[in-house]
């Protein structure tokens, strides 16, 4: 393949070395691309920058640019910049590879605001623009520049630059939905994380892909003194029994501490990378309030049967701290959290932090703390 574009033994193999040097891991991706552009191809000065869905460029990446210009280019001359991905879009991926003369002559250049304002403050003649694309979009962009006494940028070049760009595409396209992927799942865990429902995400074969804090602690107290599996016990205990479970499932089941939860398995996800079927099952406790049992419990919060130490903790509890970190950030002891927490348990009338985050939400939705 290489052989038939490039006749040139050695920029073959150029091109694979560089190809090689950029397999690297995913936060360093964009930086081995400039650095490996540098040490095979000789491209001094570059920036690499991502390109959202709107076109905007931002988080560069630079390469001997000085960061006091990368700052007043995002802060205005990205406005005047002539390879704004904005202004060249339909270029850009009819031609990813795109230099000056292919958007205006070079005396025109001479006299934009982006070349004397900005570009020739940094000795800066020849630029070309490198366009990284995932079919029609436009991802990244790389801007390789050199001074008035070099070179421009030649037709060879152009060429070894589109050659590689296809790579550099599609290794910036796997990454970036990596990252995504990544970012979709913390924001999930932080989110499920703080929710008063336990979650458990499981297979058809039973075995436990997630669970939040929530799940771990209702497990836990059907099944104590096996904290670290007990999701997928718990899971294999009630589900197993019940082999022609299915989508929509529902069952109730008491704890030993005889509160009554509620097992709801909602339909399956497919996963995108291993094409597993995953369900999700919901657990929550069931509570029936009379509205003499709701008045009582207005009471038990509004009237003050909770000191100031107990409501500090109570409310960095339900803003899902750990025992530890409620300790750090009120600067007493995890014993003295867990003393306080228990005397909350008594007074609000339930024994953990599930049935007390539930009940708290209950209250809520009903207007009554």
């Amino acid at each position: 393949m290489f052989h038939k574009s490039f006749p040139n033994k050695e920029e073959c193999f150029k091109i694979l070395e560089f190809l090689d040097a950029i397999l690297v891991p995913p936060e360093h991706f964009r930086q081995e691309v400039l650095l490996s552009l540098q040490r095979i191809f000789e491209y001094h000065r570059a920036t690499f920058f991502l390109i959202d869905n709107q076109g905007n460029m931002f988080d560069p990446v630079t390469l001997n640019i000085d960061d006091y210009y990368c700052d007043i280019y995002c802060d205005h001359y990205f406005k005047t910049d002539i390879f704004d991905p904005r202004r060249v879009k339909n270029k850009a991926l009819e031609k990813n590879v795109i230099t000056v003369t292919d958007l205006m002559p070079v005396t025109k250049f001479e006299m934009t605001e982006y070349y004397n304002d900005f570009l020739q403050r940094q000795n800066i003649f020849h630029e070309i623009a490198v366009f990284l694309l995932e079919g029609a979009k436009l991802i990244g962009v790389i801007g390789l520049f050199r001074s008035a006494k070099e070179k421009g940028f030649s037709q060879p070049e152009i060429k070894r630059l589109k050659k590689i760009s296809t790579h550099v595409s599609r290794v910036l396209a796997n990454n970036l939905l990596l990252e995504d992927t990544r970012y979709q799942k913390d924001i999930f865990e932080a989110y499920s994380n703080h929710s008063p429902i336990g979650l458990i995400i499981f297979d058809k074969n039973l075995n436990i892909h997630f669970f939040n804090d929530v799940a771990r602690d209702i497990c836990t107290e059907f099944l104590p003194g096996e904290r670290t599996s007990s999701p997928e016990k718990f899971i294999k205990n009630f589900l197993g029994e019940n082999s022609d479970w299915k989508p929509g499932f529902r069952k109730t089941i008491l704890s030993p501490s005889l509160t009554r939860f509620t097992m709801h398995v909602l339909p399956a996800v497919h996963h995108n990378f291993s094409f597993k079927e995953l369900y999700m099952a919901c657990l929550f406790p069931e509570y029936f309030y009379s509205f003499k049992k709701l008045s009582q419990d207005k009471k038990l919060i509004s009237e003050n049967s909770l000191t100031n130490r107990e409501r500090d903790i109570l409310e960095l509890m339900l803003k899902g701290m750990s025992n530890q970190k409620i300790a750090d950030t009120l600067y007493i002891s995890v014993h003295t959290v867990k003393t306080h927490m228990q005397n909350i348990f008594k007074k609000m009338d339930v024994t953990n932090r599930t049935s007390l985050i539930y009940k708290i939400n209950l209250l809520n939705q009903k207007n009554i703390v």
